[in-house]
């Protein structure tokens, strides 16, 4: 026996991924109000009727939206003890897919309304403490830290304005009393 799925299970994972693709575009252009079973399967290209065959509901397509999109951020974040490369990785990022970010934080804060969404949450959480712990042991200077970071960039989407690499090094770093 084999530990590779079979064709079918192969090709349900790639239009998951597909759909969930589809569902961030949605959601990065018209919001998390926007998404649909109906709007994300036009976005993907697909029937109606394969969202609901992937996803059982459309809670469970944004969770796993903001999981998909999450685990590609902590992803690209593999050096996390320096903080420059830190900070300048996170400004990169932002600046590459301005809405896509805004989705993420849009997904990010439905987690208030939606507990399923929370499991979600964790992992940029775990990655913020993670990022804290190299540089203090203070659980409060960690909490700083994680809020200082998702405070400056929810500030620079909602103002329009782009986040400075320099900038965010100074917050965090004195967030974290390094």
């Amino acid at each position: 026996m084999t530990d590779e799925p079979d064709g079918r299970r192969r090709r349900g994972l790639r239009r998951r991924a597909v759909l969930i693709d589809a569902t961030l575009r949605v959601v990065s252009r018209d919001g998390v109000a926007a998404v649909t079973h109906r709007a994300v399967a036009q976005e993907a290209g697909l029937p109606g009727s394969a969202v609901s065959h992937q996803f059982a509901s459309i809670d469970e397509l944004l969770s796993a939206a903001l999981t998909s999109q999450t685990e590609q951020l902590v992803a690209a974040l593999t050096d996390t003890a320096d903080l420059t490369g830190f900070a300048a990785e996170l400004v990169r990022l932002f600046g590459a897919d301005t809405s896509a970010v805004a989705a993420r934080y849009e997904l990010y804060l439905r987690a208030a309304r939606n507990p399923a969404t929370r499991e979600s949450t964790g992992l940029w959480l775990g990655l913020l403490a993670t990022v804290a712990r190299h540089h203090t042991e203070d659980p409060v200077r960690a909490q700083t830290f994680a809020s200082v970071v998702d405070g400056y960039f929810l500030q620079r989407i909602s103002t329009g304005t782009p986040p400075s690499a320099a900038e965010l090094e100074r917050l965090i770093r004195a967030a974290l009393g390094a």
